[in-house]
């Protein structure tokens, strides 16, 4: 009976497990692009390497750290809602910047 029914119902079935199923897949995408740190961690990167290069002063590298530890910040947290491993401690500003 089981086989029947597929065979029956598959012009319905059919379609919507391959709705749920692309539906899955653009979650999946998602979710990868909100707990990503690379591209965060690479632009932390170039921006100790601008200051090292004297390309930048302190006062534009803290800004700058501020707004890029902010938004490690919310990709750890996603990484928390969505239940998925986080790396490293929390994520902290240098002093300078948490004075002003």
């Amino acid at each position: 009976m089981g086989l029947i029914t597929n065979v029956l119902f598959f012009p319905v079935t059919g379609p919507v497990a391959g709705i749920r199923w692309a539906l899955g897949k653009v979650q999946q995408v998602a979710e990868e692009e909100l707990t990503d740190d690379a591209p965060i961690k690479q632009e932390f990167m170039e921006l100790q390497m601008q200051l090292e290069l004297g390309d930048i002063d302190d006062a534009e590298y803290m800004r700058r750290e501020a707004d890029i530890m902010a938004r490690l910040r919310e990709v750890r947290a996603w990484r928390e809602r969505l239940g998925k491993a986080t790396s490293g401690g929390p994520v902290r500003v240098s002093k300078e910047a948490d004075q002003e």
